[in-house]
């Protein structure tokens, strides 16, 4: 029986990593292990549907992936083997880093009706499982061949599933989930549209639904990584990392990416009959009376010495463990409310002293009530200061009541759609169309979860989508069919999807229980609240990371 890390030539077994004949031949020529790295082995593609064209079409041809230990590849048709791989017609130019004409019109031979923007976001899905097959395949081959080498394909430097292997302070994972989410991949490669013959596009305006797995907005503030090449000088242990991204966050906020993943494909459903959107903020009222406001003044108008504490503090941070910080900061505390105290004893000498304060009649009687008010609360009795000054003096103090901003508020919306199939086909679109948002805003299960009854220890979140309102193009050279003359809708959550199966008030169905009509509503809610800077007009103004987002033209509504 062969070692692990071993080969046969022959009747000779090797070592992989030294080529090294292991029952004591010690003059075997390394080109073994060069032919041994050089020969291509077929990778498993079951889970990878998308990759092998897996959708059950009558007669459809499947792909085939070849690799070796050099990090080689080919991706071909089914019918080919170790020894044909490369003789094969190429569906993807690894040196180019791109799917060949015919790998192209492979993946997408039943996409006909679809735009080409739809075809190029398939085609990226694509070549995600097929990096997602190639990182798997690189990281099995490497435990029996330490000689193994990754395809150029794969960027050891950004590919998370490459840069940490071996590496133990990069281990840490992320509960995986969405094994379910090809479905819906396979479901949205039907065209999903209602009506099925509708002229989207050219001659009917109409709203475009795309579905992507979730993403964290904020997972490298909670969760940081370690980052560069593991064994360099610039690769950094993620307790470093993440002290660096807490001393960016104090000085420049949270920083938010994009909630979307990956994309799992789309609808196109008719204008709905009711469109209207409501932008709201939240202003509340604000109460400040004059003691309050004497106070907040005293401490606001410190001087700059007692602030300097915390900026030195920043200052220092850098290049330093949390432990040091973390004891320069409490001793440096001491002097910090030193300063503080100071200070305000210099704001209340610099407006008369004490005294001179107290001898005011109006911040007298306000004073004496505050106090009197707390002592009563203290033994028990509620008592306020507006109360002791209305009952006692026939006065209330002048509270400067005025309307603050609070905070954005979150939109929602609600659409609805009456659908009618007219024919056996148009009846399993309308059918795919609801599975694809009933299950899209379900909860997810971790994919090691066994069937619908597993267990699982977390709960991922649902998908998410973009709502488009699509237009028809007035002149042959316009690339966009996007409407301006409406709202915008950032990416959303769905939070609901009702369905009517009796629309008329009573059951009729066709053949197999197939309801006449239905109703469907979806209630979505976006993910974020809309600020100014989102209708900048500058492509260059927003954030690289921000890719969900695109400027709103000056003539557009906008958001």
């Amino acid at each position: 029986m062969a070692h692990l890390g071993t080969y046969k030539v022959g009747e000779i077994t090797y070592d992989a990593h030294t080529g090294q004949a292991i029952a004591g031949t010690d003059s075997v020529n390394t080109e073994f292990v060069d032919e041994y790295n050089s020969t291509y082995q077929e990778v498993n593609l079951t889970p990878y549907s998308q990759l092998q064209d897996n959708d059950n079409a009558f007669g459809d041809q499947q792909a085939s992936l070849f690799t070796n230990g050099n990090g080689d590849a080919a991706l071909t048709f089914d019918g080919a083997n170790e020894g044909t791989a490369t003789t094969f017609p190429p569906l993807y130019d690894f040196e180019k880093g791109e799917f060949t004409n015919l790998g192209t019109g492979f993946y997408t031979k039943q996409m006909a009706g679809s735009s080409q923007e739809e075809k190029d976001a398939y085609l990226i899905q694509v070549e995600n499982e097929l990096k997602s097959a190639l990182i798997a395949d690189y990281n099995k081959r490497k435990l029996s061949n330490p000689n193994a080498k990754p395809n150029p394909l794969l960027n050891l430097n950004s590919m998370g599933e490459i840069q940490g292997a071996g590496d133990q302070e990069a281990s840490f994972q992320f509960p995986e989930f969405g094994k379910v989410d090809k479905i819906l991949q396979q479901l949205s490669l039907r065209n999903l549209k209602y009506p099925i013959d509708a002229d989207y596009g050219n001659t009917q305006d109409y709203i475009q639904i795309n579905q992507f797995s979730y993403r964290p907005p904020n997972d490298l503030t909670y969760f940081p990584r370690p980052q560069g090449t593991p064994g360099t000088d610039d690769y950094k242990s993620s307790r470093r990392v993440g002290f660096d991204n807490a001393l960016r966050t104090a000085g420049l906020g949270i920083r938010t990416g994009t909630p979307k993943e990956k994309a799992i494909g789309l609808v196109k459903l008719p204008m709905p009959n009711s469109l209207a959107d409501s932008n709201n903020v939240s202003w509340g009222p604000d109460q400040l009376n004059a003691l309050t406001a004497a106070a907040t003044s005293a401490v606001m108008g410190t001087s700059n010495s007692a602030l300097d504490g915390v900026l030195k503090f920043l200052a220092e941070a850098e290049g330093k463990d949390f432990g040091e910080l973390l004891s320069s900061g409490l001793s440096g505390a001491g002097g910090f409310l030193k300063n503080t105290a100071e200070d305000l004893g210099d704001a209340i000498k610099g407006v008369g002293g004490v005294r001179a304060a107290m001898n005011s009649s109006n911040i007298n009687l306000l004073g004496k009530t505050v106090l009197g008010s707390t002592l009563l609360n203290l033994i028990g009795f509620q008592v306020s200061p507006e109360s002791i000054l209305a009952r006692g003096a026939g006065v209330i103090p002048n509270n400067n009541l005025a309307l603050l901003f609070n905070s954005p508020t979150l939109r929602e919306f609600t659409f609805s759609w009456k659908m009618s199939p007219r024919s056996r086909e148009e009846a399993t679109r309308v059918n795919n169309i609801l599975r694809f948002f009933k299950q899209g805003m379900a909860a997810k299960k971790s994919n090691n979860s066994r069937g619908s009854g597993g267990s699982s220890y977390f709960l991922g979140t649902p998908n998410v989508f973009d709502i488009h309102f699509k237009t028809a193009k007035t002149k042959d050279y316009e690339i966009l069919d996007r409407n301006d003359s409406v709202l915008r809708i950032k990416t959303c959550a769905c939070t609901g999807a009702a369905v009517n199966y009796t629309p008329e008030g009573m059951w009729n169905a066709y053949e197999k229980g197939q309801p006449v009509a239905i109703t469907l509503t979806l209630r979505f809610n976006e993910l974020e609240p809309i600020f100014d800077t989102d209708y900048d007009n500058n492509y260059f103004n927003f954030d690289p990371q921000r890719t969900d987002l695109l400027p709103v033209p000056t003539d557009a509504v906008g958001y």
